[in-house]
């Protein structure tokens, strides 16, 4: 038996709800990083639910270990070597190496 195909409207009203809250985690950040940690939570949840890829801007936002909002300099360190982006979370130590070519000018 297949399973049925959802409707556009419920993936975009999906797609809708993430945005909201991943601009609300990034909003209550400073003063409730608790919330960011929950919104983060509930983004995950929606994407999964829905089967929607999360767009590559919010990818490298959270930590996929302990699913906290990440923002540079406050629990997330970011460091560049030769051919590696080294991006640290400093709440669980969780370590995430992506490669890249610098461009020459």
């Amino acid at each position: 038996m297949s399973r049925r195909k959802r409707p556009n409207w419920v993936n975009k009203i999906a797609e809708e709800r993430m945005q909201i809250l991943f601009n609300q985690a990034e909003k209550q950040f400073s003063e409730h990083p608790e919330r960011s940690d929950r919104y983060v939570k509930l983004t995950r949840s929606i994407s999964t639910k829905y089967n929607i890829t999360l767009p590559h801007y919010w990818r490298g936002r959270f930590c996929k270990n302990c699913n906290k909002f990440l923002k540079p300099g406050a629990n997330l360190r970011v460091r560049l070597s030769d051919k590696t982006i080294s991006r640290k979370c400093l709440e669980c130590g969780h370590v995430v190496r992506v490669p890249y070519t610098p461009k020459d000018n």
